[in-house]
């Protein structure tokens, strides 16, 4: 009797733990499989818009993000940081992100990651900072001024100057507009961008206990892009007129890549420095799809063979939400793409990205499927885009009982020093 309410008592105190801002908090203990942990990459991708609204962010969604990928026995989160030059930590040198307050570089009073980085790592679990690179702003305005820091939109102005009223430091497209029909994206041709962004990402390293960097929009805006000033002036001739242009392109994004990782991971040993990329690199297959390498101007086969990426992680997603046209990543076509991938891997890991939306009528088969068929092929893993998505299915359960049934360890990175 005394011995059982010993265990009970214990027990409480282990489900009902302090948090650091003094707050009670339930922790829910991972149940764990008995016999040998198997070892692959379980992520999911936690974008900005999966917790935040257009002007707040609730704290407890972070307890609950931990808590549900816990249960759920995932291994990695992905968790943007960056959206728009912009921090969804506490600066930094960049702004507050709007989204946190409703005001850019307004304080939201607490610090997104901090809380994410210490209730995941007490669960067990990774969390890798995952960026936009070029992406300045969304849509075609320019941000808000005055923001301390400043924004990096204006710092580029400053360092590059405009042509005609247009921003020399971002994307242009080929009759020499400024692409912004999605984000304004600075131009990978400049230095100047090349030296914030690794100072952003060294100081991230520096002040958080990460576990690696995930880069996203680590590709040009499209095929007709870029011909801004700063591009055609380090090319040294105009843009897609004289041969080599497009590879020229392509080693400006490789640039990035590479000075990210021979100078920032290789001050914190362990780092990981993964991207996602583009669902096709090379359409070779004649299914009509855009391409990384060609419309996109991305490498990331150059990343891999240069061994300057530990990680890659195509975006095998669907490509039309209504389900109006014929689906076009069939499995079939889903495992020709991942085959492609490990075959220029170099030894890297390849983890397969999953989305959560299918037009076969039973999307939770589709994903397990898709699971199976990764750990089949030899894959380090698989990914989810993304969380908001899956919590609204609530295949949280679907996973733990399946698939994630045996937990999993992250694999090792054993080339790093």
């Amino acid at each position: 009797m005394y011995l059982a309410l010993v265990v009970c008592v214990v027990m409480l105190l282990l489900t009902l733990m302090a948090s650091a801002d003094g707050s009670r908090q339930l922790f829910l203990p991972i149940v764990r499989e008995s016999g040998p942990a198997m070892e692959e990459v379980r992520g999911l991708w936690i974008t900005r818009f999966d917790w935040t609204n257009y002007s707040s962010a609730d704290p407890a969604k972070i307890d609950e993000i931990v808590d549900q990928s816990a249960a759920a026995r995932f291994n990695v989160l992905f968790f943007q940081v960056r959206g728009v030059a912009d921090a969804y930590y506490t600066p930094g040198l960049e702004p507050w992100a709007r989204r946190l307050s409703g005001a850019l570089g307004q304080d939201p009073g607490w610090d997104p990651l901090a809380r994410l980085v210490q209730r995941a790592h007490q669960r067990g679990i990774q969390v890798h900072a995952y960026l936009n690179v070029y992406p300045v702003w969304q849509g075609c305005e320019a941000p808000p001024d005055g923001t301390q820091p400043r924004h990096l939109y204006y710092q580029l102005q400053e360092a590059h100057g405009e042509t005609d009223g247009k921003h020399n430091g971002l994307q242009w497209d080929s009759d020499e507009n400024v692409i912004c029909n999605v984000y304004q994206r600075a131009s990978p041709a400049s230095i100047d961008f090349d030296t914030h962004f690794l100072a952003v990402a060294t100081d991230l390293m520096q002040r958080y206990d990460i576990d690696g960097l995930h880069l996203d929009h680590i590709r040009y805006a499209g095929r007709n892009s870029s011909c801004d000033p700063v591009s055609e002036g380090r090319f040294e001739g105009e843009c897609f007129l004289a041969d080599g242009y497009e590879d020229w392109q392509r080693q400006q994004v490789n640039g990035t890549v590479r000075k990210l990782y021979e100078e920032v991971l290789s001050l914190k040993p362990g780092l990981w420095l993964t991207a996602t990329a583009w669902p096709v690199y090379r359409d070779i297959w004649g299914w009509g799809a855009s391409s990384g390498f060609d419309s996109y101007y991305q490498d990331p086969k150059a990343w891999m063979a240069g061994e300057y990426i530990d990680g890659v992680t195509p975006m095998i997603y669907r490509d039309r939400p209504d389900c109006a046209e014929p689906y076009f990543w069939t499995m079939d076509r889903w495992r020709t793409s991942m085959k492609d991938y490990l075959s220029g891997s170099n030894g890297r890991h390849i983890i397969g990205g999953i989305g959560t939306s299918f037009c076969t009528g039973n999307d939770f088969a589709e994903i397990e499927a898709r699971i199976n068929e990764a750990r089949s092929l030899g894959t380090a893993g698989h990914a989810i885009f993304s969380y908001k998505s899956l919590l609204e299915k609530g295949y949280f359960d679907d996973l733990a009982q399946g698939p994630h049934r045996i937990r999993a360890i992250v694999p090792d990175v054993p080339w790093h020093p």
